[in-house]
Formats: structure tokens, sequence, C-alpha cells
């Protein structure tokens, strides 16, 4: 199996996520799995598929809520930074290298 088709087997389990949907997750699968052969059988496909979403849908989560507070660190002045602010950097840190880490397998 090669990415193209690894792709169109994706698309035809999960038909409802876009294309970048598709995309996104065959870079993961294949990231994490150097046979891509072994999707050949569409159970194997079908779980790895499931722990893929899994993964991404957690750590988009965690980005977005990241995110929101950052936006809410940004709107206080400099003089009001406290440790708690400090803290939110340093979760928005984490949450930055769980998405590298996820891309780059």
């Amino acid at each position: 199996m090669n990415a193209r088709d690894l792709v169109d087997a994706i698309a035809k389990i999960r038909p409802e996520y876009t294309a970048a949907d598709h995309l996104r997750i065959a870079l993961l699968l294949s990231l994490q799995n150097e046979d891509l052969q072994k999707f050949s059988d569409h159970t194997q496909l079908e779980r790895q598929l499931l722990e893929v979403t899994i993964q991404l849908s957690a750590t988009s989560d965690q980005h977005a809520a990241v995110s929101t507070e950052l936006d809410s660190l940004a709107t206080t002045s400099p003089c009001e930074f406290t440790q708690k602010h400090l803290w939110t950097l340093v979760k928005a840190l984490k949450v930055q290298s769980q998405i590298l880490n996820l891309y780059l397998g």
C-alpha cells in the first residue's frame, strides 16, 4: 500500500472527513508505522485510525484550551504578571511540544 492508497482507504472509512483530514490522518499513520502494508488489513487500519483520531482530538482540545488562556494572558498588562501567567506559558510550551511530537513521529 502506498500513501495514495492509504488516503483512499481512510476516505472510504471516514467519508465525512474533509480531504485535509484524510491527508492529515494518513500522514500521522505513516509517521507512526513504517510498513504501510499492514493497513491493507481493514481491521488493522480501523484500529489505528481510531487511535490517531483520538490523539488528534485530544491534542486539538488541549491546543484550543491553551490558546484561550494565552489570549486572556495577552490582555493583561505586564505589571499584573503573576505565577499563574508563567504556568500558562509553560502549559502552552508543553502543548506545542506534544503537537510537534505528534507530527514528527
